[in-house]
Formats: structure tokens, C-alpha cells, sequence
């Protein structure tokens, strides 16, 4: 009989009391944690208990970061990493908190700069093991929709809370956020992230080179920090009074047609002009896109689509800056990566601090895969989000036996030989 008109199909169910584990991928990022020093760091950055009997910060921290990895959309999901005893047994958990005191824990004072302090000496780890010398900084401003306690009206019409968060493009790693209420402006912090990351980077001997932002960051604050500093700047440039002026003095002959960066003809053109504000140092170039309108109407007949960038690159040509910033989209997709693969687009307590606390330990579980991928995984990997690592790692099903004092972690053929190589790799993370 076929299969799809059976009630049932031909298999028993059968207890065993040998603890079994279906992610034993997540036994690899507590490794990673000790390996780069992040349990270290957790327990030099965040108070300890008063008593031997109270829980240690990292387990409050390190649970939840499986949790994200695993995929866990709420607090209460922690109860998923409770449960699993084979790996508790595994990481050494010998006793973890619920839901309800992990909420009482992010909300006491000094977690959220702790956690900030933890995040910031990952990031550097990564950056001096990369390889890398010089970066490209991109900065965004997300939101999270919620209607709890103080959030408030964003200008988009909802109630919710704003995250500008910053990346190193080079390593798709974060380097900086501000998690703040919904109706702050998207400009507000994006100059002290610059400064942030241009002072960890030249602690190292590395160079931010490149910042690459929307219109949040086209103001001349940002903009004199980066001539500051000689940061080479790509910024999506308001189309003010002054832009729009500017962009009709360009005369007819200095607009040239733009290829693709596969060399094929677009409808666009484009032509470049000198502009300044204000407050600003110094003049920058404005380089701008024109194509046709094609939604012409009595209202408005502007018989074109304008879009500038404004820069201070003086190295590269024309059409390569131009490509260069396009690619700045990726900040979007370093939102979506964090907001729906490791679910941070949720808000669990009713207190704006705490919820920062929580979305901070959110991307130490992002960073700590990027480390993973980077470091250990190689090339293959790195393009990878976390719900493809959640299929092809995370999700490796184990028995764990106890066998003379040892523990052994049974894993199938495949399974085993990803692992196995993963974990001599993470070894060789560890300093001499």
C-alpha cells in the first residue's frame, strides 16, 4: 500500500535513558567561547554573585547564545537549552536560570556596559586573527516593533525601538550598536561609532579606510569627522535645496553613460560636481545618477530621477565609487540576518535597558558565529546565514554515553567528520 493513503506508518517507539542531544552543532560554539576568551571576558566584565550558591554571569550569557544560535524566538525558549541534558552535560551547565531570572538579571545595573565590553574584545580578537589591514565601516538604523513598556512612536508610524548598528563589511562583522527608544533621529550616534571603530582599529595597527551610509549620515559632523580622520567616505546625499541647485548647474556635455559593473549599458547616466555645506571643512564631490522618470505627471514635471553620493575619494574613479557604494545594501542585509535569523526582532521585558542587555548578548551570538565561519569553516562557509548553519551543523543529532570517566559524543559519519574538523580548528584559536 502507498504510504500516502496509510494511517500509520511501519516503525516503533522506543524510551531510552541515555541523554541524546538533536543540536550537538551548538557544543562547538561553547568551545569557540572558551577558545577566543569570551567566557573569560564575560567573568572579568560582569559581577559575579555574592554567594557560591548564586549563578555565574556566563551562565545567564552563554545559554542565551545558544538559544539564538538554535533559533529560540523568545525568553521562555531558554527552556529548550534546560531540557537538553546531554548538552548541559557537554558545556558543563551544572545549574541554569529560567526564564523569569534571566529577565530579572538583564534588568540589574552594569550589564549592558559589561556586555558591550564583552562584544568589543571579540570583535577585536577577529580583527587581529582576520589577516585583514584595512576596513569598510557601514552603519544603519534598524527598528524593532513592539508596544511594550517605553517604546515609542518611530517615524515610520509604529510604535518601537531603533537600533543603529555598524559592520565591518571586510568580515561582515559588528563593531558597534546603540539601542535606543523609536523616536530618535537615525543620525544620532553615527559619529561616535565612526570614532569608535576607528580607535579599536589603529589600537591594532589596522585603518579604517572606508565609510560607506545612507542619507542618516549625510551632515557635516559626520562628514568633517571623516576628512578628520581621512576616512574615505560614500554618503546617499539628501536632495536639499542646495543638491538640487547644484545638480542643475551640471552642464548638458558632463553627463556620460553608466555601464554595469558586468559592462553592460543602463539606462542611467551620470556626471560628478563639486559641493560644500555650511559647516563642513571642506568641499566634497557630488556624484550623481540621473535616468528617465517614468512616472511623469501635471503636478511635477521633472523629466528625470536624480541620485547623488557625496565623497572626498580622490583615488578611485568615477563608475568603481559608484559600484563601491552600491554595495552598501548590505547593511540591509546584515539587519535581516540579525532580526530574523537570530530573532532580535524581539523585545522581552518592559524596560528599555534591559531589552539593550538582551540584543547585546543577541549579537555576541552573531559575532561568535562569524568567528565560527571566518576562522574555522573557511571560505564556503562565510557566505552562510545562520538558518542554513542551523540545517548543515547546528542540527547534528548525538547520543552522549558516560564511558570510563570519559565523555563520548556519538554522532553519525558525516556529522562526525564536520565536527571533528571543526574542533581541531577551534583548537588552534586558542593562544600559546
Amino acid at each position: 500500500m502507498s504510504t500516502l493513503h496509510q494511517t500509520r506508518l511501519d516503525f516503533q517507539l522506543e524510551r531510552t535513558s541515555e541523554p541524546i542531544t538533536s543540536k550537538s552543532g551548538l557544543v562547538v560554539f561553547h568551545e569557540a567561547a572558551l577558545a577566543l576568551g569570551v567566557v573569560k571576558d564575560i567573568r572579568a566584565n560582569l559581577p559575579v554573585p555574592g554567594s557560591n550558591r548564586g549563578i555565574k554571569p556566563e551562565y545567564y550569557v552563554l545559554p542565551l547564545v545558544q538559544m539564538f544560535c538554535g533559533g529560540g524566538q523568545t525568553l521562555e525558549d531558554i527552556r529548550q537549552i534546560e531540557a537538553d541534558k546531554a548538552l548541559k552535560d557537554l558545556c558543563g551547565y551544572a545549574r541554569l536560570p529560567g526564564a523569569d531570572a534571566i529577565g530579572k538579571w538583564l534588568k540589574r545595573p552594569d550589564r549592558l556596559k559589561g556586555m558591550k565590553r564583552v562584544n568589543g574584545q571579540l570583535a577585536q580578537t577577529i580583527i587581529a586573527r582576520s589577516g585583514k589591514d584595512d576596513f569598510t565601516l557601514d552603519t544603519d538604523a534598524t527598528f524593532i516593533e513592539t508596544e511594550k513598556g517605553p517604546a515609542r512612536i518611530t517615524y515610520q508610524g509604529f510604535k518601537g525601538f531603533s537600533v543603529l548598528l555598524s559592520f565591518l563589511a571586510d568580515l561582515d562583522l559588528h563593531v558597534g550598536g546603540h539601542y535606543r527608544n523609536g523616536n530618535v533621529p537615525a543620525s544620532t550616534g553615527i559619529k561616535a561609532q565612526i570614532e569608535h571603530c576607528y580607535r579599536m582599529l589603529k589600537a591594532q595597527g589596522k585603518r579604517l579606510k572606508y565609510f560607506r551610509s545612507d542619507s542618516a549620515a549625510y551632515n557635516a559632523e559626520v562628514i568633517n569627522t571623516c576628512a578628520d580622520k581621512r576616512i574615505a567616505f560614500t554618503i546617499t546625499a539628501d536632495q536639499d535645496a542646495a543638491v538640487k541647485a547644484a545638480i542643475a548647474d551640471i552642464p548638458a556635455h558632463k553627463w556620460q553613460r553608466l555601464c554595469d559593473e558586468g559592462g553592460v549599458r543602463t539606462d542611467r547616466e551620470y556626471a560628478t560636481t563639486v559641493h560644500c555645506m555650511e559647516q563642513t571643512k571642506a568641499a566634497f564631490t557630488l556624484i550623481v545618477q540621473r535616468w528617465p522618470n517614468p512616472q511623469l505627471n501635471l503636478f511635477e514635471d521633472t523629466p528625470c530621477c536624480y541620485y547623488a553620493i557625496a565623497t572626498n575619494d580622490t583615488e578611485r574613479e568615477t563608475v568603481d565609487i559608484i559600484y563601491f557604494h552600491n554595495h552598501r545594501g548590505n547593511a540591509e542585509n546584515y539587519n535581516k540576518e540579525v532580526k530574523s535569523g537570530f530573532r532580535l526582532d524581539y523585545a522581552p521585558t518592559k524596560e528599555l535597558r534591559a531589552d539593550a542587555v538582551y540584543f547585546e548578548i543577541g549579537m555576541l551570538a552573531y559575532n561568535l558565529t562569524i568567528a565560527i565561519k571566518y576562522l574555522c569553516l573557511g571560505e564556503g562557509w562565510v557566505r552562510k546565514t545562520i538558518a542554513t548553519l542551523r540545517w548543515e551543523l547546528i542540527f547534528i543529532a548525538g547520543k552522549l554515553v558516560n564511558h570510563s570517566r570519559r565523555l563520548l559524543l556519538k554522532v553519525e559519519a558525516r556529522g562526525y567528520e564536520l565536527l571533528q574538523r571543526l574542533r581541531e580548528r577551534i583548537a588552534q584559536l586558542v593562544p600559546a
